[in-house]
């Protein structure tokens, strides 16, 4: 049990009355023995929350003196107290806490040396691309003059026509061109164009124009043979019917004149004429 500081000092009382102890002996040994166990300094566990003031160590010594003296004189030494004040207890020492740092692992950045020189050309937004322009269609070839669809087979006084010879056989053949003029003309030109076919081969060309002088010649082109009738700058042709011929042969099996075409070109005292047409009968 736990006495208090007043039944501690009633019971030293008690034994101070009963007894005469040699005060300076105690004293000395008690001193002696303070001072020992403080030299030898060891410190003695410490509880949290526990205070030992000078009060408490002196009351354990009283307490060990009274139980080997009897009690003699120590109860007049207790009574004079102490003037000790209760030191305060030393703040809990806090062991730094011990922080392990852990390593943060990353993945190796891998860092291209830049090439001396090197340009970096800073890429440009796209740019919405232009309509494409629509392309003209070309222009469809001139259409020759006398194909269907495109004849003249009369002009003021000049009448033309144009046939396949029916004494045509089955090898040979002919393409003429008949004119018909109302009038003087002072100027004429015929052009009989036989498409080339598969075997053609020409054999000439004839006219009949009476009272005129008239050339004849047969030129070649690619595409077709050119019959030309030309009437000499000194000669005049009276009204009247006029025939010009192309004559040609070709394999057997007869020949398809649907190519061929002509051109006359004549000229009045009072004006110029073109007609032109092919070879297909009209209706």
């Amino acid at each position: 049990m736990r006495l208090s500081d007043d039944q501690i000092r009633a019971a030293l009382r008690a034994e101070a009355a009963a007894h005469e102890p040699d005060r300076d002996a105690m004293l000395d040994r008690i001193t002696m023995a303070a001072m020992h166990d403080t030299g030898t300094g060891r410190r003695r566990a410490h509880v949290p929350g526990a205070r030992r003031g000078p009060r408490v160590r002196m009351a354990a010594v009283v307490a060990a003196v009274v139980t080997v003296f009897g009690g003699g004189g120590v109860g007049t030494w207790a009574l004079a107290g102490s003037d000790d004040r209760d030191e305060a207890a030393p703040a809990p020492s806090i062991a730094p806490a011990t922080t392990t740092a852990t390593p943060v692992v990353t993945d190796p950045v891998s860092i291209e040396p830049s090439t001396p020189g090197a340009t970096t050309t800073p890429v440009r937004p796209p740019t919405s691309r232009p309509a494409p322009s629509r392309t003209s269609a070309a222009p469809s070839p001139s259409p020759v003059k006398g194909q269907p669809g495109f004849t003249r087979v009369s002009q003021g006084p000049l009448w033309s026509d144009g046939s396949v010879d029916p004494d045509s056989g089955d090898t040979q053949g002919a393409s003429i061109v008949t004119l018909k003029t109302t009038e003087e003309l002072t100027a004429l030109e015929v052009v009989i164009r036989v498409a080339r076919t598969e075997g053609l081969v020409s054999r000439g060309g004839t006219k009949q124009a009476p009272g005129g002088s008239v050339s004849t010649t047969v030129t070649e082109e690619p595409g077709a043979f050119l019959y030309r009738f030309t009437l000499s700058s000194a000669d005049r042709l009276a009204p009247g019917t006029y025939t010009f011929t192309a004559k040609y042969a070709y394999p057997p099996g007869g020949r398809n004149a649907g190519g061929d075409t002509y051109e006359a070109v004549a000229a009045t005292g009072a004006a110029s004429l073109d007609v032109y047409g092919n070879f297909f009968p009209t209706s």
